[in-house]
């Protein structure tokens, strides 16, 4: 088969006079619909904004919008090429509507959007940390649009749908909009909000942000003593420590689960960190930090062992961060 290059305007200005070139033209397509039969030729296919069409483009999807008034009613959108989805409800009637209830639902087995298996689909409100398969009873003003939308990761689902599961009041008009994208989205974008149980306790962390940390130890230099001290009754997380030997005898800190000041020698510590001598080190302990569930005690001792009662050198000076 012989191609015969298409005769270029010399006036054009894309062009130079004399220039010859084969000018290559495309097809626009809004729609992702097969525009020739399986095994035919066809020509470059662009969107409405005249980007070219390709096997990996990002999404350029057009918008799906409907009315979805009464119980079964639907707004369905193929999926198959699609991450996500966001939906948005207008009231576009004449009546301010006091009610109306809708379901997100998904399908892997449907081959038009109406057939197969129906299952609920967990969406997030775009304006709260909120999972919904539903949106509840809506009131949305005339001519308003509701104020938030929902947006649901759709990876390897074949189609995705608004269902009416409670009609809308008389003379308001639900008009539902859905738009796809193909960006990468978690299956569920919103953070976790369950409790999480630490391996060997029963303590849950606690994720809330630490507000007003205290520096009660800043300052504290040891004396010729096992130094026992109560640092805090009750619940405490322990972030860092900065423990400076400027002595040449090293030491250990210790600290203790406890609501009294420790008897040194006898309770066990729950942990203990060595100080060298003519040395500054720093421990640090996490957002989450160390938690005693009693109190929190130490003590500053001249050997390792649990049982240590052995006075440390004076002059160590000690500080905790904790709260």
């Amino acid at each position: 088969m012989t191609y015969q290059p298409m005769p270029v305007n010399s006036e054009d200005s894309t062009f130079a006079a004399g220039q010859k070139g084969i000018y290559s033209l495309a097809v626009r397509r809004d729609a992702d619909t097969a525009p020739v039969a399986d095994g035919k030729f066809m020509g470059l296919v662009m969107d409405d904004e005249g980007r070219l069409k390709t096997s990996n483009k990002t999404a350029s999807f057009p918008v799906t919008a409907g009315a979805v008034n009464t119980v079964g009613a639907t707004l369905t959108v193929d999926v198959r090429r699609a991450s996500n989805v966001v939906f948005h409800v207008k009231n576009t009637g004449t009546a301010a509507m006091a009610a109306g209830q809708f379901s997100f639902e998904a399908s892997l087995d449907s081959t038009d959007g109406t057939n197969g298996t129906w299952f609920s689909m967990q969406a997030i409100r775009s304006n709260a940390n909120t999972i919904e398969t539903g949106t509840g009873t809506l009131a949305i003003a005339i001519g308003a649009g509701l104020v938030y939308s929902w947006e649901a990761s759709v990876n390897a689902y074949q189609f995705a749908r608004v269902r009416c599961t409670t009609a809308v009041t008389t003379n308001a008009v639900a008009t539902w909009i859905a738009q796809r994208g193909s960006y990468a989205t978690e299956p569920i974008p919103a953070a976790q909000s369950h409790a999480v149980t630490l391996s060997g306790s029963s303590n849950a962390v606690n994720n809330t942000p630490v507000v007003g940390i205290n520096t009660n130890l800043a300052g504290v230099v040891t004396a010729a003593t096992t130094n026992a001290i109560l640092v805090k009754t009750g619940s405490t997380a322990l972030y860092e420590l900065t423990l400076s030997n400027v002595t040449a005898t090293p030491a250990f800190f210790k600290v203790y689960n406890k609501s009294s000041a420790p008897t040194v020698g006898t309770d066990v510590p729950m942990a203990t960190f060595p100080i060298p001598a003519n040395t500054t080190v720093v421990y640090e302990f996490g957002p989450v930090g160390k938690r005693f569930t009693t109190g929190f005690a130490v003590s500053v001792t001249g050997a390792a062992a649990a049982n240590d009662a052995t006075a440390a050198v004076a002059g160590i000076q000690l500080s905790a961060t904790y709260n």
